[in-house]
């Protein structure tokens, strides 16, 4: 009995196969469709264009191959350093025929894990050597970040390395379809930087030059007063592609997100430093007076509410955004600082500021530098609202969290994770902390509406 049902399940396996894969796709065009998630960018769909109509029901995700198309400058230095795509294979979740179009769904990927290897997005380690380690070894799962030197690039060397406009190759997806032919995309929709532009722009009092991504918020309206959020990248997209800016994390693509402008119309500014900024020992150089120069031009250029302009970054752009609010404490009307460091000397300027601050409890960098500046921030007077939240509560966790802590009306916030619960699941890496914040932070639809509600 056991084996007449075995034969039979073989034969409708079987049958089923072939009538797959004798399904004919006439495909004209190849599209892959990539979204930016908080650890990175990825193909999350392929869509192939036919010369005719097409029937969905027969139609298996078991008859299709997938594989993701990375291009070599998304890839990490070092052990990854390669000037060739990487080809990685991507499950398909569902497939479905809209018209003369057959659409490939495909399983997202979580870039974090330890058995990942770096990936697309690569992993980084904070600025500095850390707490614990043994002369800044690196731990089990860190990769390197790049750190920050202590002598800081000066105009002769920013000038020689800048290098106008670049964009990062897009990444592609090639199909193997039922029939076994295999095709390459040859179209790409990159969801959301594709509504960014790039542009040029030269600093007068400095001479220097910056290129930098721009979002404009659909229907401008000049008559209109809107909001500026600046985002200031870390240290892994230094010296890269201009657009690398806005697919390392969501730092700068959240605020342009259809959802987000649909609430929040806004202007979404991310430089690209061809140079480090900022050294561990504080000391910065002539590209953070030119990102200030370039805010204010765009406040000439666009209309921009200059009551409503904040700052944003992560990692070394955290660190960059403390530096602008100690420099130029009147420029910005509240700040989102994740998982950074400043000098807890230097806090004065921030007593009448509005901050919120966020970072894991595994991140042996930025979690005692914010420890620390809320501490002597509370040493001058200034409420200072601290907890500690979940990183795995749910979005209605999260915002019953928000309202907790904006019932406290406190101008600097400070919140950090329990260790490792930053990671989606049980699957982390020690040293990886870092990163995780603001894969985490930035989806949390509670703080993004608290910097919104901020003006000077």
């Amino acid at each position: 009995m056991h084996k007449k049902i075995f034969f039979l399940t073989a034969c409708l396996m079987l049958g089923g196969l072939s009538a797959s894969a004798a399904v004919n796709i006439p495909v004209k065009q190849v599209t892959a469709v990539t979204e930016v998630f908080g650890d990175g960018q990825q193909v999350t769909s392929v869509i192939l264009l036919c010369d005719r109509k097409m029937e969905g029901r027969k139609l298996k995700a078991s008859s299709f191959r997938v594989r993701e198309i990375v291009p070599p400058e998304m890839r990490q230095k070092g052990r990854d350093a390669s000037t060739e795509p990487v080809y990685e294979d991507r499950g398909i979740e569902r497939v479905y025929a809209k018209g003369d179009q057959v659409v490939l769904e495909l399983v997202k990927t979580y870039h974090y894990l330890p058995s990942f290897g770096g990936g697309p997005s690569g992993g980084q380690r904070p600025e500095g050597p850390q707490n614990g380690d043994k002369a800044g070894q690196m731990q089990r799962g860190e990769r390197p970040q790049g750190g920050v030197s202590k002598t800081m690039p000066q105009r002769d060397e920013i000038l020689g390395s800048y290098k106008g406009i670049t964009r990062i190759d897009d990444f592609k997806a090639e199909v193997t379809l039922p029939s076994g032919k295999v095709l390459v995309s040859d179209k790409t929709v990159n969801l959301i930087v594709d509504d960014f532009a790039q542009f040029e722009y030269m600093d007068e009092m400095t001479g220097i030059p910056l290129a930098y991504n721009l979002f404009i918020p659909k229907d401008y309206d000049p008559a209109r007063k809107y909001p500026l959020v600046l985002f200031m990248p870390d240290a892994t997209v230094t010296g890269k592609e201009t657009t690398r800016t806005l697919t390392q994390g969501i730092g700068a693509t959240i605020w342009a997100s259809p959802e987000e402008q649909a609430k929040h119309p806004c202007f979404v500014l991310a430089p690209d430093y061809t140079q480090q900024i900022m050294s561990d020992n504080w000391v910065t150089n002539d590209y953070l007076d030119a990102t200030v120069g370039l805010v204010n031009y765009l406040t000439r250029e666009y209309s921009v509410d200059t009551d409503r302009m904040y700052t944003t970054g992560q990692s070394g752009g955290c660190m960059l955004s403390f530096a602008i609010d100690n420099k130029y404490p009147d420029l910005f009307a509240a700040s989102l600082l994740m998982a950074g460091k400043w000098d807890n000397s230097r806090v004065a300027r921030f007593a009448h500021q509005k901050m919120w601050m966020m970072c894991g409890e595994g991140d042996k960098g930025a979690l005692p530098s914010m420890t620390g500046i809320t501490a002597e921030l509370r040493k001058l007077g200034v409420k200072v609202s601290e907890a500690v939240w979940n990183g795995r509560s749910t979005p209605e966790e999260f915002d019953a969290l928000c309202k907790a802590i904006d019932a406290e009306g406190a101008d600097i916030r400070f919140v950090h994770f329990p260790q490792y619960t930053v990671f989606p699941d049980d699957d982390h890496i020690d040293g990886m902390e870092h990163l995780q914040t603001w894969r985490l932070t930035y989806t949390i639809e509670g703080v993004r509406d608290w910097l919104f509600r901020q003006s000077k």
